[in-house]
């Protein structure tokens, strides 16, 4: 993947805004979500983290779903589809933001404060400026924090946001269709035959994502075991017609591992490069449901060459959650065309098609080296 990135600062009283694209002008525009940083992190480390988001995470998943789209995975759907959608293409971008000190860190990071609306309307107002300036080549998703509405704020200072309301002609929240990624893809991996073993082990079933990927599997039937902090800690408990395991942070359970048959991570990320990976069972099917559950450069690449080892099917996070990158790909060309409510049903149909063509292709990868993560790397480094 050649690319010329740029990156511009918006600047404001509570923080400083840095976002950044690819700077292909050949795609329809650039996308990402938003971040926020320490308020003590220094610049070129912040760059560092905005760089290296805006190419493993949002280039990559954009480089799938443009390939997806152009070898026709959503082609039954065409008459649905809004005008200019099958054939977009759109490049990578992303946006961090860093608080000017402790005090606007902590009220940023908490949307129940009373002064979080007035501060990130002071941050947005200077962000929407820039992507105004912009022209529409950079949008942008503000999913920081544990604020849903968020990105209502930002729209109501550009129009080039997306994940806004439902009943504005946006997606909303990402988090269903990002599900919707991980149970297409063990769909087509058990219609496919690759998985054969009636047992799932889901870790992080009480987060977001995993509550609705947790609905699916109990309706797909199937010996099923779970772990989450939140069940440990006593704030949530498990189902009842589950096997509960033990789970500890920052890392994942040798008991979990040593499931085998399927193991879904709905989790934070970075746990796998800290979890003993001899507990593996052979023939596992591995499915790591988070951006960041594979750290980027050569060490990713060694630390999944072992999971591939050991016989191992490890499906990346930039697969199975590419389905807020392309809803709200949706969503943009949806509200160009004037809808004013969002097929949530239609989007949720591309999701499963666009994630699944891929899990087919990447379940057993034509180069012959097995490693599905090494697959996605050729896809997306030669685009």
């Amino acid at each position: 993947m050649s690319t010329s990135i740029q990156i511009y600062r918006a600047r404001s009283e509570p923080a400083d805004a840095w976002v950044a694209w690819d700077g292909d002008e050949s795609k329809d525009y650039a996308y990402g979500g938003c971040r926020l940083v320490g308020w003590r992190d220094r610049m070129e480390d912040v760059v560092g983290v905005l760089c290296s988001l805006m190419h493993t995470e949002s280039a990559y998943k954009n480089v799938l779903i443009n390939e997806a789209l152009r070898a026709g995975a959503v082609d039954d759907l065409a008459t649905a589809l809004p005008p200019g959608f099958r054939d977009s293409t759109v490049g990578g971008g992303r946006c961090v933001i860093r608080p000017a000190d402790a005090r606007y860190a902590e009220i940023l990071s908490h949307p129940e404060h009373p002064e979080f609306r007035s501060t990130v309307h002071q941050v947005f107002a200077a962000l929407g400026d820039l992507l105004n300036e912009r022209e529409g080549r950079i949008k942008l998703t503000p999913d920081f924090g544990k604020y849903a509405g968020v990105a209502d704020l930002l729209h109501e200072h550009t129009p080039h946001v997306l994940g806004v309301h439902c009943d504005a002609g946006g997606c909303g929240g990402k988090s269903s269709y990002s599900a919707t990624g991980v149970t297409a893809a063990h769909h087509v991996l058990a219609d496919e035959g690759v998985i054969d073993a009636p047992r799932t082990t889901l870790i992080g079933s009480a987060g977001a994502m995993g509550e609705d990927v947790l609905t699916y599997l109990q309706d797909q039937g199937g010996e099923l075991a779970v772990c989450d902090l939140k069940y440990d800690a006593g704030h949530e408990a498990a189902p009842d017609d589950v096997r509960l395991l033990p789970s500890v942070s920052g890392r994942f359970t040798d008991e979990a591992l040593a499931s085998g048959g399927t193991v879904i991570a709905t989790t934070w990320g970075n746990e796998l490069e800290h979890s003993n990976l001899t507990a593996l069972a052979p023939g596992t099917v591995l499915l790591l449901a988070h951006n960041l559950a594979i750290p980027s450069g050569a060490g990713g690449k060694e630390l999944m060459a072992e999971v591939a080892r050991a016989d191992v099917l490890a499906l990346p996070g930039q697969l199975l959650t590419l389905g807020g990158a392309l809803t709200s790909r949706l969503e943009w060309f949806s509200r160009q065309s004037g809808t004013t409510v969002f097929d949530k049903p239609l989007a949720h149909r591309v999701v499963s098609r666009v994630v699944g063509d891929w899990t087919r292709r990447m379940a057993r990868p034509a180069d012959g080296h097995g490693n599905a993560y090494e697959a996605l790397l050729d896809v997306c480094e030669a685009a």
